[in-house]
């Protein structure tokens, strides 16, 4: 197996209802080599939005620990997270999570700036993204004037701007219709073979799961290969 880019182990995470204390993450550990495309597959409420969102320093574990290219996440303060997070990442939402008063463009190029990259590199870096993902003639375009499935590609064009070290994406295709979820999902497999990183989909779709490499699914709070 080629050498781990992410390792996740004995991450336990638990959440209170009511008078009840539900755990979602059951001691569970996950490998993930370098330039592998991983899927994982669970119902609505398995907590597999949970694991990605430890994963990408979004929301921290009880207990556990979380490796990115040898950065160890849970060691990291809130403040150096998010730093991780901004340089080292890159996260699609099943929501898109555009911000409507920016254009298509300034959207694309929001991780670049954060990292101090010069606003005209910044642009140029987009409009080369956009042009990958099929939407170069849309840079001045405000989200609200395109159709989901276009809002997708330009969440994916933000995503992978910056080069991260793993993409992780959480649904992508849920909020698409059929059709326009498959088109999404062979540009990110595309994106993601090309440059030769990794992509960790969650997913409760096996149609969206079968452009994986590996197929693991969560059930009772820990992951099995399919």
């Amino acid at each position: 197996m080629a050498a781990a880019l992410l390792e996740a182990s004995g991450l336990v995470k638990s959440y209170v209802e009511g008078d009840r204390r539900r755990r979602i993450l059951d001691e569970l550990d996950l490998t993930i080599p370098k330039t592998e495309i991983t899927a994982i597959l669970g119902e609505s409420g398995s907590g597999k939005s949970t694991l990605l969102h430890i994963l990408g320093g979004i929301d921290t574990a009880d207990s556990g620990s979380v490796r990115i290219d040898g950065a160890d996440l849970t060691r990291l303060s809130e403040e150096d997270r998010t730093l991780f997070r901004r340089r080292d990442l890159g996260i699609v939402f099943q929501f898109f999570n555009l911000l409507p008063t920016l254009t298509v463009g300034e959207n694309v190029a929001i991780p670049l700036e954060l990292a101090g990259v010069s606003p005209a590199a910044a642009a140029e870096r987009s409009a080369h993204m956009l042009d990958r993902v099929g939407l170069g003639g849309r840079a001045a375009s405000f989200p609200d004037r395109l159709s989901g499935g276009e809002q997708q590609r330009v969440a994916i064009a933000r995503a992978l701007v910056h080069d991260p070290a793993v993409v992780l994406a959480d649904e992508p295709t849920g909020n698409l219709d059929h059709d326009t979820g498959e088109t999404v999902l062979g540009l990110l497999e595309e994106l993601t073979r090309d440059r030769g990183g990794n992509l960790v989909l969650v997913t409760h779709s096996p149609a969206a799961a079968a452009v994986a490499d590996r197929v693991l699914v969560m059930r009772d709070g820990v992951l099995h290969h399919r």
